[in-house]
């Protein structure tokens, strides 16, 4: 039974991977088999349904009433609880296979499948390396799956990096795997993905040297020598250049030109922007998420002297939510998405306390928890890494 169980497990963990990188209609169905599976396994095994894991991953469909209540099950409305039902379909899966190696099961295809979907970018660089400068030089990046969502791949990438160092047994080529996704992480340029990056090596280094103190001059000096070397890396790789150089030019022209559609950061700036007007002049809070995107609209058009956009949320989480439910309904998304990293602090699983940290991160850039891809990439990692201390999924 156990060795049929994590088969079956390993088996749905691939068609959801497939579908992450190439069919969001297999990605749909993968979450529906995985119901099937945690819901049958779940009463062979008796698992706590009270257990923190599942009352966090439950926590967001409830949140979610404090912006529904104001207009009821719209389609945006209905669409927004359909992409948190992943929360609580992974929550069951994880309690249902904590018997049958979890961690290891998801961890191991997953290192795979980003290093599957490598290929394809890092093939295009080698065929077009003259396009590429190119698309580096205009603050753009390599073509990637996941149609085409560079900032939630790089995010998928870095999953997949911290995997390389999660304590499961039997875990052939971690550090290979991890110095060729660090490598193409930086390769790709995704500044969201540099920055999870180093939270991930920081948050890994802080663990570590905790756990083995440096007690050599030999260690000490590896260890120096290692950051210097990154650093050097970042300085002397052209994309890392290339993209600097554009966020600068990007950020000048913002500040000297004001709003300007075609570039990246300009208009993240120019939304946020004009979220947090209509939060602090026009109080425009508790007003549901189905009316965010034509408040956020009309502003606009009235902050940006006639200029439209066809933006419907803030580039920012905490924006979205502080529109949608209010400063209470922002305060409890706060504490619950923050809550694994206290978890994660009482129970001494550094990984969950790193994944937290970066997702939160990518919260103040994106509305990562409002796509598909974004909750995904959220919600199972997040999962792995709080299994990864317990040795039965392992």
């Amino acid at each position: 039974m156990p060795k049929r169980a994590t088969n079956i497990l390993l088996a749905l963990a691939i068609i959801m991977l497939g579908g992450l990188l190439w069919s969001r209609a297999v990605l749909s169905i993968s979450m529906g088999l995985m119901a099937v599976y945690a819901i049958y396994y779940l009463k062979q095994n008796n698992a706590d349904l009270f257990s923190p894991l599942f009352i966090w991953c439950v926590s967001p469909l409830l949140l979610a009433f404090t912006g529904i209540y104001q207009a009821g099950f719209t389609e945006a409305n209905l669409s927004f609880l359909l992409t948190l039902i992943v929360y609580p379909i992974a929550g069951i899966t994880a309690l249902a296979g904590e018997k049958f190696a979890f961690t290891k099961t998801f961890s191991q295809p997953w290192i795979h499948a980003a290093l599957i979907a490598l290929l394809y970018p890092l093939g295009w660089f080698v065929l077009h390396a003259n396009e590429a400068f190119e698309l580096y030089g205009q603050g753009r990046t390599l073509p990637v799956f996941m149609d085409t969502d560079h900032v939630r791949f790089s995010i998928f990438l870095c999953s997949a990096l911290l995997f390389t160092l999660l304590p499961v047994s039997n875990a052939r080529y971690k550090k290979i795997s991890f110095i060729v996704l660090l490598g193409a992480i930086l390769l790709l340029a995704v500044r969201t993905g540099w920055v999870i990056a180093g939270i991930i090596i920081v948050g890994y280094g802080i663990y570590y040297l905790k756990s083995k103190p440096v007690t050599n001059k030999n260690r000490s000096r590896n260890i120096l020598i290692a950051i210097i070397a990154l650093i050097s890396i970042l300085c002397i790789t052209p994309t890392v250049q290339q993209k600097i150089r554009y966020t600068l030019y990007d950020w000048n022209t913002y500040n000297t030109k004001g709003y300007d559609s075609t570039y990246s950061d300009g208009v993240r700036r120019a939304i946020n922007t004009v979220a947090l007007k209509a939060i602090t002049e026009d109080h425009t809070t508790a007003i549901g998420w189905s009316a965010i995107p034509s408040a956020l609209q009309q502003k606009f058009t009235q902050v940006w002297n006639g200029q439209n956009t066809q933006y419907g949320w803030p580039f920012n989480q905490w924006l979205f939510w502080w529109m949608g439910s209010g400063w209470c309904g922002m305060v409890l998304f706060t504490a619950w998405l923050f809550y694994p990293a206290w978890h994660g602090y009482r129970n001494k699983n550094p990984f969950l306390i790193i994944w937290t940290l970066a997702i939160a991160f990518s919260c103040l850039v994106e509305t990562t928890i409002n796509y598909q891809y974004g909750a995904l990439l959220h919600v199972w990692p997040l999962l792995v890494c709080w299994q990864a201390t317990k040795k039965s999924s392992n």
